[in-house]
């Protein structure tokens, strides 16, 4: 029998980490990468690993921690691609051979420049496409920004690109480069030299090579050219935000396009959007991708446009008409261009389904708990059985194979923590519950309980409202936030989807819209009356924690006072000043948040109106209980500035108050070795103020 450990955040930060699990062309081995942080050895290991889908065996592919993007070679029964950075930028494109790991791995090419995104494709000779994602230089060639040693670490800007996220945008734009790869004599080796996929035009691709997501998302690869996402950065800073769905047709991989690349004629008035998720059906006929009007973000709908005519329609409007439905998160084609595999937030899930495209048709559900991250099929050419990567609360990690045409119990391949009870957690911990918050709204909220959790008792209790603000608290695991972590340290999580929150409906999410401390406050005050009522909950050690959006609507309730209902805060990159936050964060545009413009001199009104630093909402700062503010030095998405004023305010005025702050951190504490810290000062906090021993406030 093996033992359970005690969850700690020391268990938690050095479990292993496992990426999507994506099955060889033949179904009899998965792909994995995995990282493995060491607390004795101070040091974390980054693995590509094979796994045998039969027996569950796994194999060290590489601990190269150079080592990325690795790939299947499709058509080839077990041979792996990858992406390798070295010296000065350079980086060499590897092959392997995942079925015999004592085999030497080779190089198939050696680039003088840094580059990633790979993404790959069989052609109909037998070749394989590859395109990858590499800077540009002045003369359109592919460009090395760490060949010099710089002796200066100024940087000039010209335009609103300086930061984002924890960096500064590069001089240089990005480009799609494309070439193939053929297989001689045994060996596989690279036709030909890169060429640039959007040579001579304005356009930086693929989109989201500064974000968080996955790049390669915003491209794909047919075998008659590319689709991708891309901003034209020739457009002024009034237009930021425009992309739009590009294609560029070619003759051939191992040659230069003979046109440019062409959008993709969405026939709608409004071009200032969101896209993401784009594919090439199977034929190479179509591209399908998501979209998102500017005014309505949260509404993505899902368009399919067609390579020889440049234009797209609406599937939504013509699978499901003009009745209800949940905005897609991701897709991926069937098998066929007449069905995809359907990724949708519902209810704090994001579920699986199988989607016929055609007028009426009903998705068919295929994984409808946690969330699902990825779906491949198992093997190469056929879409009957699919491989499933997903999480939830008590899972980092759980692939399964589904049937999509028999309706059949999953087979579990692996699950990282054995469904939770590696670390003594169980689903019997999550519960869920809906309740009437602002405008006859019914939201709803998780519920997180320690394992050892007595109905008798009394219990301290946190409060969550979440980021984004267009996000949502899902089944779904985390090592910076983790649920089943604070409850097993005995307290009770309410995790409420409150207005602004994505996966109730379009609707739900745009209440948040131009009422960023209205709607969303309303709903929390009424789950606070709410909770009067559940006698397990020791309403005077009440917590209020938030990140982000999570923080700025702290700062909104210090100002009023549903604050005094708490006994102590986590305050966590949070926001202080919204008008000044708006003209100094990464993002140089409000979306629909604020009806208009986000800069004080053109939407005063409507920024004053939600902006938790006026004054008359600033002195009622004094009745705030024990407040730990946290900020890192390196997160332009939320300013430090804003963490800095929220803490010397509350210094000002006399309330207890501490400030966490890391020089090396952004908006996530990302460093196991932070991390730790982070888990200590936090918990000491609620221990002090808040934990059985507490001397709370009971005012």
């Amino acid at each position: 029998m093996r033992v359970a450990k005690e969850f700690t955040p020391e268990v938690l930060l050095s479990a292993p980490r496992r990426g999507a699990a994506v099955p060889s062309p033949d179904g009899t081995l998965i792909l994995y990468t995995q990282s493995t942080h060491s607390f004795e050895e101070k040091k974390t290991l980054n693995e590509v690993r094979v796994m045998h889908v039969e027996t569950g065996a796994s194999d060290q592919l590489t601990d190269d921690g150079n080592v990325h993007d690795a790939l299947w070679v499709p058509g080839s029964a077990s041979h792996v691609i990858y992406l390798k950075s070295g010296d000065k930028g350079t980086t060499q494109i590897w092959i392997a051979n995942a079925a015999d790991l004592a085999e030497e791995h080779y190089v198939a090419a050696e680039y003088d420049a840094p580059l990633s995104a790979l993404k790959v494709k069989a052609l109909a000779d037998g070749s394989v496409a590859f395109v990858v994602a590499g800077l540009v230089g002045p003369d359109g060639s592919l460009f090395n920004d760490e060949a010099e040693e710089k002796t200066s670490t100024g940087r000039i800007f010209d335009d609103y690109h300086v930061r984002i996220w924890n960096t500064l945008y590069k001089s240089h734009k990005h480009a799609l480069w494309y070439s193939t790869l053929v297989n001689a004599h045994g060996k596989w080796g690279v036709a030909g030299e890169l060429q640039n996929a959007i040579k001579d035009t304005r356009l930086e691709a693929p989109w989201g090579m500064y974000d968080v997501a996955d790049p390669a998302a915003s491209f794909d690869i047919s075998e008659k050219g590319i689709a991708f996402i891309a901003e034209d950065t020739g457009l002024s800073p009034e237009q930021v935000g425009i992309s739009h769905v590009y294609y560029v047709p070619l003759r051939s991989f191992a040659a230069a396009a003979d046109v440019k690349p062409r959008p993709i004629v969405m026939g709608i008035s409004e071009s200032k959007a969101y896209y993401t998720n784009v594919r090439c059906s199977p034929d190479g006929s179509k591209i399908a991708f998501l979209h998102a009007s500017y005014s309505t973000f949260a509404d993505a709908r899902l368009y399919i446009g067609y390579t020889a005519s440049f234009g797209a329609y609406d599937v939504h409007k013509m699978v499901f008409g003009k009745g209800p439905r949940l905005p897609p998160r991701a897709f991926e084609f069937a098998g066929t261009s007449d069905a995809i595999f359907l990724l949708t937030e519902d209810c704090g899930r994001v579920k699986l389904s199988h989607l016929e495209l055609r007028h009426g048709a009903d998705a068919s559900p295929l994984v409808q708990t946690g969330v699902v991250t990825a779906v491949y099929p198992l093997k190469e050419g056929s879409h009957d059985k699919v491989l499933v990567t997903s999480n939830s609360i008590v899972d980092s990690s759980l692939w399964q194979v589904i049937d999509v045409s028999l309706n059949t119990a999953p087979r579990v391949i692996s699950s990282a923590t054995r469904h939770g009870a590696k670390y003594g957690l169980s689903h019997s911990m999550i519960s869920e519950f809906w309740y009437e918050g602002a405008d006859d709204a019914v939201v709803h909220s998780f519920i997180i309980k320690p394992t050892n959790f007595d109905k008798t008792k009394k219990y301290p209790w946190v409060l969550l409202p979440h980021g984004g603000p267009e996000s949502s608290w899902l089944d779904s695991w985390s090592t910076r936030w983790n649920m089943a972590l604070w409850a097993q340290k005995g307290y009770v999580l309410i995790a409420p989807n409150i207005a602004g929150s994505t996966g109730y409906g379009s609707d739900f999410t745009a209440r948040i819209y131009r009422s960023w401390g209205g709607a969303p406050y309303q709903d929390l005050v009424a789950l606070m009356d709410h909770l009067q009522q559940v006698p397990y909950l020791d309403h005077a050690r009440a917590i209020v924690a938030g990140a982000s959006y999570g923080g700025y609507m702290i700062s909104w309730m210090m100002g009023h006072d549903l604050i005094r209902r708490f006994s102590c805060v986590i305050w966590h990159d949070g926001i202080f000043n919204l008008p000044a936050f708006m003209i100094q964060t990464d993002l140089v545009d409000g979306g629909p948040d604020f009806g208009g413009p986000p800069f004080i001199w053109e939407n005063a009104e409507e920024l004053e109106r939600w902006n938790p630093a006026r004054p008359e909402l600033l002195r009622n700062w004094r009745h705030a209980p024990p407040t730990l503010v946290i900020h890192s030095e390196k997160d332009y998405r939320c300013p430090i500035t804003e963490g800095v004023a929220a803490f010397n305010t509350l210094q000002c005025q006399g309330v207890k108050s501490r400030f966490l702050t890391f020089s090396d951190e952004c908006h996530w504490v990302l460093n196991p070795e932070n991390s730790i810290l982070w888990h200590q000062t936090v918990f000491d906090w609620m221990a002090r103020y808040a934990g059985e021993t507490s001397v709370v406030r009971r005012d």
